[in-house]
């Protein structure tokens, strides 16, 4: 696959440097979070995320996400599995991948 999303610092410096002097006043944070472009993945694979969410494992040497419908969570009885991603402008920030399942 060679599809490249626009993002990045060059796109939005403004964010970015915002996003540094976050990380800079959080250091024990920061080493436990990145910022990822979603549009690599809205874009290459037409992921919905109003309509899908990224539940990602691990297996081996590797993390793989796959997307699910969100109806799908949580299951009935169940509480809501951990997120590890999230989205969206607050308050309304939604999770856009599960993780350890």
């Amino acid at each position: 696959m060679t599809h490249r999303a626009q993002c990045g610092p060059e796109r939005d410096p403004e964010f970015f440097r915002d996003v540094a002097e976050v990380f800079a006043k959080h250091p024990g944070a920061s080493r436990r979070y990145s910022v990822r472009c979603l549009a690599a993945v809205t874009e290459a694979l037409g992921v919905d995320f109003t309509k899908q969410v990224g539940v990602s494992r691990v297996e081996g040497d590797r993390i793989v996400t796959e997307f699910r419908s969100r109806d799908e969570f949580p299951h009935e009885g169940e509480e809501e599995p951990p997120c590890c991603e999230l989205a969206g402008d607050p308050p309304h920030e939604f999770c856009v991948c599960y993780c350890g399942l």
